[in-house]
């Protein structure tokens, strides 16, 4: 405590400001009150009447501070000192001489300086489930070369927020300094099994909560220590954790000229950097392998100072639209897309429009108002974030899509892929929010389509198949059919399932081995054949229940 009342006494005004509008915005009590009721006995003149911070003397708000004993209270001012003398070390070091610095605190630097920086690494340090690191002293913070790269996975829970459920970290030299599975403490709406691989099951055996792994950091983060991570930001919010010296992987390498705002993929950094695919396409994300994949992309800048323009990758960036990738020979050069060296290449029949980006509080009925009351437009909403949603506007035909883009009043340009987009602003109608202006991007999205097909969508032509098969007749087909029949459904399954493809795959290679040797009859087959189909139903219906879960979730939000 009387640490604190030390540091409080020689604090900068500015600080001391802080600190006293943040309790009046609290409305915390110290031992004579709130700021008002402290005024009128402190100053018999003015008393309350002069209520602003900016305009009392310093002393005046060392002395209202000092008016609080609690520890939780004392544990807040040091935050937001914490949080002053941390901005103040960091304006220090980046106008420090080049040369003093360490290559680390260099590319820290270069993340600093970077224009999406301020946007992304703004957290709301003072609230009282967060932590915040010390940057320590300067004259060894400058010098630090020490280095960890952290990555996280995370759950999306049902009060819309998103829950840490794993953190890895290693050092520079690749070893692991933390590798955790957390405690969950809300019940979740989306565990994201397919995109990371962890389970309810798995994270039964968690034993670690979130202030356990916070500790945890704290203690890693020491004075002067980098922390690395691509798209950190969300790490750092997933732990809670404002740590102000990073390097961000996805802000460090150059792009070509008009992508700054173009984040690429880790993958795609490792493709082009390091010369390997992180993870096949489809697999889950290993939390470990990405940390190691961010601190390896630093090393690679240091040791080789590469420098040169990352060049965006066209399947990439269609692939990040949701465009998937068909086999034909067409391809649209008009907008900007040029062929592939790869088999697959891109066939677009029409134009869809998508919403970026949208504020939870504009509703999707709002978003509808936009086209005339007769369009065939159809919305189709994803909740994408806390406050932000996205929407796709399908249309029966391409050119009522392109007129409606036409009709929006807006700032016109193009994606990081070249595809024209509108920053619109919007008058929110209805809620809470009513009456405010709010501005997100529309852009023109290639529509999804099979060069010999137009069906719904990919299952559609799965379910058909299977109902054609099963309505031939039976014949005596040969080991060879019946070995195809049982892979193409072993292959329709892991589609369904890609947490499970490699499983399925290695158990596939088994199957295949014992019936080669074997020469399993007929009987065997069909057994096989309608075990698989089984379990593509059940998967079928669960996957159905969960949709129409989403769906309802979405319908209650009034999206």
């Amino acid at each position: 405590m009387e640490k604190i009342r030390k540091i409080l006494a020689s604090a900068d005004k500015e600080v001391l400001i802080d600190i006293v509008k943040n309790v009046q915005k609290r409305k915390m009590k110290g031992a004579k009150g709130e700021w008002k009721d402290f005024l009128i006995e402190y100053d018999s003149q003015l008393g309350d009447s002069l209520m602003d911070p900016n305009k009392r003397p310093p002393a005046c708000l060392v002395a209202f501070l000092n008016t609080f004993t609690k520890e939780q209270d004392l544990e807040f001012f040091e935050k937001i000192m914490t949080y002053h003398s941390n901005r103040k070390a960091i304006e220090q070091l980046n106008k420090s001489c080049i040369d003093v610095q360490s290559s680390p605190q260099k590319l820290a630097s270069l993340t600093f300086e970077h224009p999406e920086y301020p946007k992304c690494f703004s957290f709301p340090s003072y609230d009282e489930d967060w932590v915040m690191t010390k940057i320590g002293k300067i004259s060894k913070a400058i010098k630090s070369t020490r280095m960890l790269s952290v990555d996280c996975e995370m759950v999306l829970c049902e009060d819309k927020t998103e829950s840490l459920v794993q953190v890895c970290v290693v050092n520079r030299n690749l070893e692991v300094k933390l590798n955790e599975l957390v405690k969950l403490d809300k019940p979740v709406m989306d565990y994201r099994t397919q995109i990371h691989g962890i389970t309810a099951k798995d994270l039964e055996r968690a034993t670690c909560s979130l202030e356990d792994i916070q500790k945890s950091m704290k203690k890693l983060l020491s004075d002067g220590v980098v922390l690395i991570g691509h798209s950190l930001d969300k790490d750092l919010k997933a732990l809670k954790v404002d740590h102000s010296r990073v390097i961000d992987t996805s802000l460090i390498f150059k792009y070509p000229e008009g992508h700054t705002h173009k984040r690429p993929s880790l993958n795609h950094l490792c493709k082009t950097v390091l010369g390997y695919d992180l993870r096949e396409s489809g697999a889950p994300h290993n939390c470990l392998a990405d940390a190691q994949a961010a601190m390896k992309l630093v090393l690679a800048k240091l040791e080789n100072k590469f420098d040169g323009v990352i060049p965006l990758k066209i399947k990439e960036v269609l692939e990040s639209d949701g465009v998937i990738p068909l086999k034909s020979k067409k391809v649209l050069e008009s907008d900007g897309f040029v062929p592939l060296k790869s088999k697959d290449v891109f066939e677009i029949e029409s134009v869809e429009l998508f919403f970026h980006e949208v504020p939870i509080a504009v509703p999707q009925k709002q978003l509808r108002r936009l086209f005339p009351e007769d369009s065939t437009v159809k919305l189709q909403a994803s909740l994408t974030g806390v406050d932000v949603y996205n929407s796709s506007a399908v249309f029966k035909d391409s050119m009522e899509a392109c007129n409606a883009f036409e009709s929006f009043k807006g700032k016109v340009g193009k994606d990081s892929s070249g595809v024209p987009q509108k920053l619109i602003s919007l008058d929110i109608k209805y809620g809470k929010h009513a009456g405010s202006v709010v501005s997100f991007y529309v852009r023109k999205v290639l529509k999804k389509v099979s060069s010999d097909k137009n069906p719904a969508d990919k299952r559609s032509i799965q379910v058909e198949e299977t109902k054609e098969q099963n309505e031939k007749p039976t014949k005596n087909s040969d080991q060879c059919d019946h070995a195809k029949e049982i892979q193409r459904l072993k292959k329709d399954l892991s589609d369904r399932s890609p947490a499970g493809k490699r499983s399925i795959q290695v158990e596939e290679t088994k199957d295949q081995n014992k019936k080669q040797k074997k020469h399993s009859d007929q009987c065997d087959h069909d057994e096989e054949i309608q075990r698989l189909k089984k379990e593509i139903k059940e998967m079928d219906s669960e996957l159905t229940k969960a949709k129409n879960l989403i769906a309802d979730l979405i319908k209650k939000l009034g999206l």
